[in-house]
This record gives structure tokens, C-alpha cells and sequence, in this order.
């Protein structure tokens, strides 16, 4: 595998973003192998809702969303989910790492929250030396390199 897409990736490719025209530009012009993990899946399926119930009814806390969905279900994000799965049937999902003091290690040398972390490793374990994200709390890791998108 040559590149690993992390949820600041793959959430422009379907929600337009201000970082949507590069996010697309980048993987429609990518040639090479493209993972991700059921970890980046998760939080893509939640950033995304959270965008959505946002912009479309001004849902702005996890508890509101959760009462939303609770009270109507998730109807409002059909075409988002649709989307979501596509992408993802296109990339190779791999198992994250289950090491977890590699995990605990990423996160302290970098000041990694759990799931970037979770993310380098991963990446680290299954030897794929690029990330695709946009997320800036990736920019102190050097191994994987994030890639100029």
C-alpha cells in the first residue's frame, strides 16, 4: 500500500469543503495502492453527520444529534452514507493495529490525540509510507509523511 486516507481526506471527497476541490483533484490524479481503516470509517461516518445536521438544522452538540437520529433516524444523510460506502468499497481497509504501546508511543512522542495516533501505527505497522489528510495535528510525524495535497 502506498498512501493511507484519514477521515480530513476522505470527508471533502463527499461533503463540499473548502479543501473539497483538492481532496478530489488529488485522489482522481493518484495512482498508486490507497488504504484506510474502520477507524477513519467510524469517525467519517460521524464528522459527517455532524456536518450535515449542522448546516441543515442547525444540530450543533452530539446529544442533539443523537435525540435527532433517536426521534427520526438517519434519513437526512441517505446520500451522505451512500457516498461514504463508495468510497470506501474503492479502498483497501485494513485492520488497525492492535499493538498498543506503538498506539501509546505515537501519541506521546507526537501529542497525538488516541485516534491519530492509532492512525500512525497503523501506518507504521503495515509499512505504508504516505498519508493523505489535512488534519495539522499530523505535521510534527515524520514517518508517515503527509503528502502535499
Amino acid at each position: 500500500m502506498d498512501l493511507y486516507l484519514d477521515t480530513s481526506f476522505i470527508v471533502p471527497l463527499i461533503i463540499e469543503t473548502d479543501t473539497t476541490r483538492k481532496a478530489r483533484d488529488f485522489y482522481t490524479s493518484f495512482s498508486g495502492t490507497v488504504a484506510t481503516g474502520m477507524s477513519v470509517y467510524e469517525e467519517s461516518f460521524f464528522v459527517g453527520l455532524r456536518l450535515i445536521a449542522r448546516n441543515e438544522f442547525g444540530i450543533v452538540s452530539t446529544t442533539q444529534l443523537k435525540n435527532y437520529i433517536l426521534a427520526r433516524g438517519y434519513g437526512f444523510a441517505d446520500e451522505f452514507l451512500r457516498n461514504l460506502n463508495e468510497v470506501f468499497s474503492g479502498l483497501e481497509i485494513i485492520s488497525d493495529t492492535v499493538n498498543l504501546p506503538l498506539v501509546e508511543e505515537m501519541a506521546r512522542k507526537y501529542s497525538l490525540l488516541p485516534n491519530d495516533a492509532l492512525i500512525v501505527a497503523t501506518c507504521r505497522e503495515n509499512k505504508i509510507p504516505r498519508l493523505a489528510t489535512f488534519d495539522k495535528d499530523f505535521v510534527k510525524v515524520k514517518s508517515p509523511v503527509k503528502v502535499k495535497v
